[in-house]
């Protein structure tokens, strides 16, 4: 019964694999800038840890600046927020169009 219910799981339905990230990122939503760090990254989305979490909610739509992991470059991602907890949020990536 237990792995059944571990097939309906967000980790379950999760197409790309997860990599520890913990870089700092400044994003942005409805005009306004914040800071927080991303926890783990994949090719669909990522985690990001913000002491600003009371901000948002489900469905809202951030652009996320994510440094290169040398620190010279970063690339801006759009994404939507799929969760939410007292700590941050999950993004899901969104394409571009």
């Amino acid at each position: 019964m237990r792995e059944e219910l571990n097939l309906y799981s967000s980790d379950f339905r999760r197409t790309a694999e997860r990599k520890r990230y913990d870089s700092e990122v400044v994003f942005s939503h409805a005009g306004s800038i914040y800071r927080g760090t991303i926890r783990d990254i994949s090719l669909g989305g990522a985690h990001i840890k913000t002491y600003n979490v009371n901000q948002f909610d489900e469905g809202d739509i951030v652009t996320v600046s994510i440094p290169f992991t040398s620190g010279h470059k970063n690339i801006k991602r759009r994404g939507r927020i799929v969760w939410l907890n007292n700590e941050g949020f999950a993004i899901e990536f969104i394409n571009h169009n």
